[in-house]
């Protein structure tokens, strides 16, 4: 009978197994610890058939800094950790495909690596600086014990040892390095082949930064640096320059061939030339965008001197489109085969204004994107300051919170860049929330499918401050409130939108405005992999029932969903299948009950249900003759279903 391993995978297993793919002939077996034989790679073997490369060599190009080594290897190492479900500071929980993740960022990826390898098509995170004021978390040596920790009492705080990074400690830089090198390759195995990752820094460690993404998402996959303009006055008392810029460094995925610039650097050309001579188009209804107001605009000419079109019937703009048959004539490039041509494949126009004097046509539609410009500001792309990004979360909670906060458009912007509109956005530096708001708020504006993951560790709010004064006791509880916030804010908008809507005009959707929440606790199994040295004959009775008390059957649950690859976001039915409360996942994917004395007539229904998975607790089976009939009842009923037990 097959068993569900609980823990996240071992990283150098895994690495090992993937040589073994390519070159078997270099596996050996070598005793472990525990005197049992287990593959190993012969190195000596590997040097022979890849050539010394390096070997014997002095002086060799390379970034290192102490803590390197054993950052790379705790990368690696699995934890025994999982996800809680929260319902309760959820919103929607029964729909939302969002995600806000409280706890450690680290065991955060760790534990998405399972389910979301390769699923990620953009990463925006804003880390600490480093600025010698900042403080995270950072684990020193990962082989002591929680006991041994706690002697540091004034760094533990819940559970994450709290680093005040300052600059007269002599690990500055190091620290930082391992910190950030750790958590970006655990975010590279979750990127798309066809995703990209920006990183907010500043000058502090721009330029170790770039050392190591060079090395884990490889020089060549560098976009480039992005400066956002973050204030419009430095400070003047500064000693040497006044610093007006803080930097995105962006790197791609290899299959990410294009990024599309913003509408504001023309990705669209005008399909108007004064040069030609006056033609007639005739455009069918559906296929040109209007940014501007829905309505009836009438037939007659527009424009002055040579520069002008003529509307030969109303133009009807409804839903941001044009609801009828446009008849227009202008000094138009194309003529009338060329437009059939090009609409059939796909082409859609765009008219900018109500003037109708220019009339383009989107280049990206034949996969032509302008490059986005490496300087984010206000004016050319519409990226708000600090200081504006600062009264942004004002005005959404009624009083100042954060200082120092990205603001939603700069996000919004780097989003953009992905020429689709339906994919997964992961921040794993949260803070306030602001990537689930640009995330709401693009949805909004383009009808996209966008789905965001949000990771914050729940650092305490100082005592004093505005945001402890207002009852927020942790960073987590301003990013939740936030989240709701934004959401009402657009579930307004929309509201007085559909409710001024002409009849028979369709009702604008709302998007997906809700988030479960999920907290990283240990396991919801008590210790199973103690080593037999650590184990006593009396403590085996505690694994009669293997879970731990007050973990409930919603829990389990979510400790299984990552172990089948199915993600945290899936549909969860509950259905009571004789006498017994089975969940039913993302429809028949996954059926699990957890409940105790399930009898071989529940585990019957279950199979009649013909789901992907089934899942049940060994110790809940209610004699020898269920556990016996296991397998066998789903051999019956449903042979390609895979029956597993925790």
């Amino acid at each position: 009978m097959e068993k569900i391993e609980m823990g996240t995978p071992d990283g150098a297993v895994e690495n090992i197994e993937k040589i073994a793919e390519l070159f078997p002939q270099v596996m050996t077996e070598v005793e472990n610890a525990d005197g049992e034989l287990e593959r190993a790679v012969d190195f000596d073997a590997l040097r022979d058939l890849l050539g010394d490369v390096a070997e014997d060599t002095r002086e060799r190009y390379q970034f290192t800094w102490p803590g390197k080594r054993e950052a790379k290897a705790e990368a690696r190492r699995p934890i025994y950790k999982t996800m809680i479900p929260e319902p309760g500071k959820s919103k929607d929980w029964d729909t939302t495909e969002n995600l806000y993740i409280e706890g450690d960022n680290f065991d955060a990826l760790k534990i998405m690596k399972e389910t979301y390898a390769g699923k990620v098509r953009f990463i925006y995170i804003d880390p600490p600086y480093n600025t010698g004021k900042d403080a995270f978390v950072y684990p020193d040596s990962f082989r002591q014990n929680d006991a041994d920790y706690e002697q540091f009492s004034n760094e533990w705080a819940d559970g994450y040892q709290m680093v005040t990074n300052t600059e007269g400690y002599g690990k500055f830089h190091s620290v930082w390095c391992s910190m950030i090198y750790q958590r970006l390759v655990l975010a590279k195995d979750c990127l798309s082949s066809d995703g990209i990752i920006c990183i907010s820094i500043d000058e502090h460690e721009l330029m170790n930064l770039i050392k190591i993404c060079d090395e884990i998402f490889g020089a060549g996959m560098r976009v480039g640096i992005f400066k956002w303009n973050k204030t419009s006055k430095a400070p003047t008392l500064s000693r040497y320059i006044r610093n007006k810029y803080e930097y995105v460094l962006t790197y791609r995925a290899p299959n990410c061939e294009v990024l599309r610039g913003p509408d504001s650097y023309n990705t669209a050309a005008p399909l108007f030339n004064s040069g030609n001579g006056h033609s007639r188009l005739l455009i069918p209804k559906g296929v040109i965008d209007c940014t501007f107001a829905d309505g009836i605009y009438p037939a007659g000419k527009y424009g002055d001197g040579d520069k002008y079109v003529t509307l030969h019937k109303d133009f009807i703009v409804r839903g941001g489109i044009n609801a009828n048959d446009i008849d227009i004539t202008g000094r138009f490039k194309w003529s009338q085969e060329t437009l059939n041509d090009r609409v059939s494949n796909g082409q859609r126009l765009l008219f900018k204004n109500a003037k109708f004097v220019t009339l383009y046509y989107y280049l990206n539609s034949a996969g032509k994107y302008i490059a986005p410009s490496d300087l984010l500001n206000k004016d050319e792309c519409g990226v708000l300051r600090n200081d504006e990004a600062f009264n942004e979360v004002k005005d959404l909670f009624g009083f100042p919170l954060f200082e120092y906060t990205k603001p939603a458009s700069l996000v919004k912007y780097l989003i953009r860049m992905i020429p689709d509109d339906s994919f997964t956005v992961l921040d794993f530096f949260s803070g306030s929330g602001t990537t689930a708001q640009a995330v709401f708020e693009l949805n909004r504006e383009d009808g996209g499918k966008r789905n965001s993951i949000l990771v914050q560790i729940p650092d305490k709010c100082p005592a004093g401050s505005n945001a402890a004064e207002n009852g927020f006791k942790t960073i987590c509880e301003i990013g939740e409130k936030r989240i709701r916030l934004a959401g009402k804010n657009i579930k307004a908008e929309i509201d007085e939108e559909n409710e001024q809507l002409e009849l028979g005009a369709e009702p604008k959707p709302y998007p997906d405005l809700g988030f479960r929440v999920l907290r990283i606790d240990s396991s919801n199994f008590k210790d199973f992999y103690l080593t037999p040295g650590e184990t006593t004959q009396e403590s085996l009775f505690d694994f009669a029932d293997n879970v731990k008390e007050g973990r409930s059957d919603l829990d389990l649950l979510f400790e299984v969903l990552p172990k089948l690859g199915i993600p945290y976001s899936a549909k969860i039915e509950e259905r009571m299948l004789a006498g017994k409360k089975v969940f039913f996942v993302d429809d028949d994917k996954l059926a699990a009950c957890f409940d105790a004395n399930v009898g071989s007539d529940t585990i019957e229904e279950m199979a009649k249900a013909k789901p992907w998975y089934a899942v049940i607790r060994d110790s809940s089976m209610a004699d020898d003759a269920t556990h016996a009939n296991y397998e066998e009842l789903f051999r019956t009923y449903s042979p390609d279903t895979v029956p597993q037990v925790i």
